[in-house]
Order: C-alpha cells, then sequence, then structure tokens
C-alpha cells in the first residue's frame, strides 16, 4: 500500500509558490485523474485534512478535503470533497485565528488570521459545479488550501511571527488544552 503514497512538495520548492494552472473539466473524466484523487486521499488519511496538488508537485488546480472529528476536534462534521478549480467567491468580515501546519512546511504551527466563513465555487470530481458558504474549520481548510493554488502559504498569512513552534511543542502546549 505504501506504493500509493504520493511524495510531498516541501517548503522552498518554487511550484508551491506558483499559481496552479487551470484543470480542462474534460480532464476529470479520466483514468490518470481518478488515480490521481485516490491517492491524494490515501496520502491524507492519517496525517491532514487537505492536499493540493501543487503540494505533490502538480501544477493544477485540484485539491482533496477530508476532514473528521478526532479528539482535539470533536465536534467537526465529517465532510469529505474533491475541489477543482476553486475559488472563493466571498470572505465573512468576522476573522479569527487560529494555529495551521502543513504537510509541506516540516512540522511547524502558526497562528493564521482566517475568514471566519467564506462562499466558495468548484467543481467536483465528475465536472459538476458547486456553490457553498462553508463555515469554522472547513473555512479555514479550504482558504487554506486554494491559497495552495494561488501560491501562498500560511505562514505568508501570519501577522504574528512569534506563534511559529514545532508540531512537538504545539501538541504539548496548543493540542492537549
Amino acid at each position: 500500500m505504501r506504493s500509493h503514497l504520493l511524495s510531498r512538495t516541501q517548503f522552498g520548492n518554487p511550484i508551491l509558490r506558483r499559481r496552479a494552472k487551470k484543470v480542462a473539466l474534460k480532464d476529470v473524466h479520466t483514468q490518470t485523474f481518478e488515480t490521481l484523487i485516490a491517492r491524494m486521499f490515501f496520502t491524507i488519511q492519517d496525517i491532514g485534512v487537505g492536499l493540493a496538488a501543487p503540494q505533490i508537485g502538480k501544477s493544477i488546480r485540484l485539491a482533496v478535503i477530508d476532514v473528521h472529528p478526532l479528539p482535539h476536534r470533536p465536534d467537526v462534521v465529517p465532510y469529505k470533497r474533491v475541489i477543482v478549480n476553486p475559488k472563493i467567491i466571498s470572505y465573512s468580515k468576522s476573522v479569527e485565528s487560529d494555529y495551521e501546519g502543513c504537510l509541506s512546511c516540516g512540522g511547524i504551527w502558526g497562528k493564521v488570521p482566517r475568514s471566519k466563513s467564506v462562499a466558495v465555487e468548484y467543481y467536483d470530481e465528475h465536472g459538476e459545479k458547486h456553490r457553498e458558504v462553508v463555515r469554522g474549520f472547513l473555512a479555514k481548510v479550504f482558504q487554506h488550501e486554494i491559497d495552495h493554488l494561488n501560491g501562498i502559504l500560511y505562514v505568508d498569512r501570519m501577522t504574528d511571527m512569534h506563534t511559529l513552534m514545532t508540531a512537538e511543542e504545539f501538541n504539548k502546549r496548543i493540542r492537549k488544552k
């Protein structure tokens, strides 16, 4: 099964700083695209809630989201989506700062201000268009993944670099609260 894991692009790789290219909707119906999506979900199953294609070295506007409750976020409603060519249509004026980490940033966490809700538009793995308003933790995940597709990392959004810490320290001090 390890052969299904995708190598993740790490902080410093130029692909993470480029705006990803739009996916042609005819491509979502290919076996290659379906396999890529399955492998992306497999790659994050135990270690993350989202993965954008640039994080695996592919400069295309594709991300997967798989949110589920965990001991440190028991109230999260399960949500699993493929988002193709996503965009944020509007942001709430209400903003909240919370800790974020990233699979491409080597176990470093920091506080990032994000809108509490966003209206998003995207296509799914069948090429069907969706519009929805997402709130709370899910809104943060959408913003984080769409940022990746625009060449932006969460550290670029941080307003207080003093909140940066290693995952080990984050787990000891913040996650245990």
